[in-house]
Order: structure tokens, then sequence, then C-alpha cells
């Protein structure tokens, strides 16, 4: 009876082409859930305690990385704290309903009268729709998610 076994060289197939699949599937899946009063923003260490306004970036490796106000991310990433590179997605939260969405995707208000934790007083919108209407009670100017980082 002959006895089959794989050689060196496809043992190390294997654990390669494994290895590959365990970090396709876990290294970006979408938002991370921030723990509210409880998680510090990753640039100014302030407690995360508005579910209107934390943020997040994941980077391709996988880690998450939350922020009290959308300009705490965006100067995380202007210092080089993270590279822009490096990062797989930027998550803000739907101003109505408070879930992380791709911010790329969004519509931005800013105004003084939403008073954001660090002030950047800026606010996410899934629907353009919800955004007009924020924007009819509280005034401010509407931006871009390019805007953002000027």
């Amino acid at each position: 009876m002959k006895r089959h076994t794989l050689s060196g060289l496809a043992w190390g197939t294997f654990i390669v082409l494994f290895i590959a699949l365990l970090q396709a599937c876990s290294s970006h899946a979408g938002p991370k859930p921030i723990n509210y009063g409880v998680d510090q923003c990753a640039y100014c260490k302030m407690t995360v305690s508005d579910a209107r306004f934390g943020t997040q970036l994941i980077t391709k490796k996988g880690r998450a990385y939350n922020f009290d106000d959308v300009q705490c991310m965006i100067a995380y990433v202007k210092e080089g704290q993270t590279q822009h590179e490096d990062v797989a997605a930027f998550y803000l939260p739907d101003f109505k309903s408070q879930e992380l969405k791709p911010a790329e995707n969004m519509f931005y208000l800013k105004s003084e009268a939403l008073k954001s934790p660090m002030r950047g007083d800026i606010a996410a919108f899934v629907s353009k729709t919800d955004l007009e209407s924020v924007l009819a009670e509280f005034g401010g100017t509407v931006l871009t998610w390019d805007d953002l980082w000027k």
C-alpha cells in the first residue's frame, strides 16, 4: 500500500495561501463598534461620548482608530500618525441614525449650532434631504469630503 504525503513545497504553499486567506477575511470588514463613554479619541485622548460625531478610521491591516470629532481624525492623518495610503476606510456617523457609514459617500454640514465635542461642528448625512432639513434648522455651510481635508 502506497502512502501519500505532502512535500515540503506543498506544505509551504498551503501555509502561505492559508495566511493570505486569513488576512483577506479579517483585514477590513466595515466599521468596528465604538464604545461611547469608554473609548478614547486616538488624537486628543478625550472620551468619545457623542454618537452623532464619533468617527473611525480602519487601516489596511484592520486596526480601528476612534475619534470624538472628524477634525481629530483628519488632524491625526495630516500629522502623520497614520499615513493616508495606509487607511482602508474612513467612517462617520449619519447624524440622523448615528450609524457609521463610509465617509466618501456622505454629505457634510458645518454649523456652530451643532456643537460637536472638539468644536469642529461638522455633521455627516447619508441623505441630502436630511442635510437640507438640518441646514434649514441650524444654518451653516454645506461641504464635501474633499473640503474637510483643505
